[in-house]
């Protein structure tokens, strides 16, 4: 299976999932948003088709897209970008696996002492406690696009489960795939050849999805659903947002969401709540741009494509979208998408 079909089968899946989701818990399904979200998700993989032919200085203004959030998130962008072409261009990238799984375990170490165990402590997820490990994750996450260790896929899941974070579980068993998919190895022979890494990989994610329900249990008592519905009830819910962001949405937009320092919390707000709400991939461009959303779409797809040309910027952004299909796009996430496709050109081998 080739990474972009990982993509493509997820997307289907998840949009299924949230489908069922719906009318298994909520009102059923609004055709106006269903409709929406398959053109959507159609219009993409085209782009996704046509995206290796284009050249990738068409996506170097994407920095721009960071202004708007302001000058940390610019500069922080800026830098970071020039420190991945650096080590691109100098085909440096293996040697830096191991500095970077180092800063991530420091980074969990120190945050488990600072503050504890958000798995053992719900209420450190909401504060900016969960932050290293995020960071941390997204660490592992580059490291296995660069170097596809089933170590780093055990260590990414710890992370996971110590933070009781489902982002990172799905973010590192995800890149983890892809990368495999990258070296031809994500073929039914091949699974059954390496079957001892699958199972494990399948325990660990399903271990971070438990704790993350024993995590909600704990901190909503009156949560009913058991642990097979709480995974259906996710995604229709975040659906749900995305059916209510595109009536609010349409026909035009708001041009609101996008360049929100806190989308999620933006959402919650516009919602009356104080909480943040994720809201699919189709949400924001809906929201934002109505009708006309289609066309981030199609940029979308054509970045994805072009990104895909290389093992390293392939796995990341590929990475990146999938988790978007639940929380939603973010500037940070379009923008990481977007130079991804064309640092695929500074190294073509990776």
């Amino acid at each position: 299976m080739k990474p972009t079909e990982v993509f493509a089968l997820t997307a289907w899946t998840y949009l299924s999932m949230a489908w069922l989701g719906k009318v298994l818990y909520f009102k059923g399904i609004d055709v106006g948003p269903a409709l929406y979200a398959i053109l959507f998700l159609s219009l993409l993989l085209i782009g996704e088709n046509l995206g290796p032919r284009l050249r990738g200085e068409v996506f170097l203004p994407a920095l721009i897209l960071l202004v708007p959030l302001g000058s940390l998130y610019f500069i922080g962008g800026l830098i970071s970008f020039a420190i991945l072409f650096f080590v691109l261009k100098r085909n440096l990238m293996r040697k830096a696996v191991l500095p970077a799984v180092l800063l991530a375990v420091s980074l969990t170490v120190f945050a488990c002492i600072k503050w504890g165990i958000p798995v053992l402590k719900p209420e450190l997820r909401y504060t900016s406690a969960s932050v290293p490990f995020l960071v941390a994750g997204d660490i592992i996450i580059g490291t296995i696009a660069v170097f596809p260790d089933v170590r780093l896929l055990v260590l990414g899941e710890a992370i996971a489960l110590i933070s009781a974070s489902r982002t990172v579980g799905l973010g590192v068993a995800t890149a983890y795939a892809l990368r495999m998919a990258y070296d031809s190895k994500l073929t039914i022979e091949e699974l059954k050849r390496h079957r001892k890494a699958v199972l494990l990989g399948i325990v660990l994610l399903l271990a971070v999805f438990l704790a993350r329900y024993y995590v909600t249990v704990r901190e909503y008592s009156t949560w009913r659903l058991g642990f097979l519905g709480s995974l259906l009830y996710r995604p229709a819910s975040s659906y749900t947002v995305y059916e209510r962001l595109f009536h609010l949405g349409m026909p035009l937009g708001k041009r609101e969401l996008l360049f929100n320092p806190d989308p999620t919390g933006y959402v919650g707000e516009l919602f009356g709540k104080d909480v943040g709400y994720t809201y699919t991939l189709f949400g924001q461009p809906a929201y934002d741009f109505g009708i006309l959303g289609l066309i981030e779409a199609l940029i979308l797809g054509l970045a994805l494509g072009r990104a895909s040309k290389n093992p390293f910027t392939g796995t990341f952004a590929l990475t990146v979208a999938i988790l978007a299909l639940d929380i939603g796009i973010e500037a940070q996430f379009l923008v990481a998408i977007l130079l991804m496709a064309y640092l695929a050109g500074v190294k073509e081998d990776g």
